[in-house]
């Protein structure tokens, strides 16, 4: 099996596993991103521990980090909570955002994309990818709110591609391709959801402010 069937296969797993999670109830989808949060932290642990030594708790930046993350996911349970309690469907909007963002980036930038947006940074990253990952976040938007809400989507594109490029900064400066192996054909937890490190809390500020 090729790179995009394992991917297809791995990354079909996680969604059920995912809307399984959301389905549960408000204590199993907190649990599931607070391990998430929790896996993450690990990762980033594995990699700048050893680099931190001994001091890394009295310098605070393992604590920090820590905080970052928990507040990263931690606002996924503050977006499922609507005007009448636990609301998977506030959850499910976002998610489907964020992938369909990573999907539609994925299948038009591997053939098409041509335009390299920062190689230095992500290689595989291009303008031809950036749109078609905007439309397609953009058209999951349209469809879940209406197309006057269509711009939902390009934002949440955009702050999931710039978590993204974060992460692979980050990575790159440690050296790394994988921040991990918890998923065949996506790599690590911050892999698979740097999308969210910025999106999931505007998303949730959004919906506190101004959303249903």
């Amino acid at each position: 099996m090729g790179e995009t069937g394992v991917r297809a296969r791995w990354g079909a797993l996680l969604v059920l596993g995912m809307l399984g999670g959301m389905a549960a109830g408000p204590w199993v989808h907190a649990a599931m991103w607070g391990a998430l949060a929790v896996m993450g932290w690990r990762e980033w642990w594995q990699v700048d521990g050893p680099r931190l030594g001994g001091v890394a708790w009295r310098t605070g930046q393992a604590w920090a980090v820590a905080v970052g993350l928990a507040g990263v996911w931690g606002s996924m349970v503050l977006v499922a909570e609507g005007p009448d309690g636990y609301d998977g469907w506030r959850v499910l909007g976002l998610v489907g955002m964020i992938w369909a963002n990573d999907t539609g980036a994925y299948l038009v930038g591997k053939p098409m994309g041509r335009h390299k947006i920062w190689p230095a940074i992500s290689p595989g990253k291009s303008w031809e990818g950036l749109v078609g990952g905007l439309l397609a976040a953009a058209a999951v938007a349209g469809w879940q709110w209406g197309w006057g809400q269509a711009w939902m989507g390009a934002a949440v594109g955009m702050l999931a591609t710039a978590g993204d490029f974060t992460e692979s900064a980050w990575k790159r400066r440690r050296g790394i391709k994988d921040s991990g192996r918890w998923l065949p054909g996506h790599g690590g937890v911050l892999d698979r959801f740097d999308g969210w490190l910025y999106a999931a809390p505007a998303y949730a500020v959004y919906l506190e402010l101004w959303g249903a």
